[in-house]
């Protein structure tokens, strides 16, 4: 799986930043649908929670 730089809860498209615990174990698990770098770098996306573009996410 690609890194993903957001996740869709519910129909609410939210940022790494703004996933609580139980949200980000989910999302790395596959059971949620990811929204991938490259969706993120085609369109600007903003996060349902904090209104901030999204950004790809780059491991360290």
């Amino acid at each position: 799986m690609s890194a993903f730089a957001a996740t869709k809860i519910a129909k609410n498209i939210v940022c790494r930043q703004c996933l609580n615990m139980e949200e980000m174990v989910t999302a790395q698990r596959g059971i949620t649908d990811p929204v991938t770098n490259e969706e993120v770098e085609e369109k600007e996306i903003l996060c349902a929670r904090c209104g901030k573009k999204i950004e790809p996410f780059k491991p360290f």
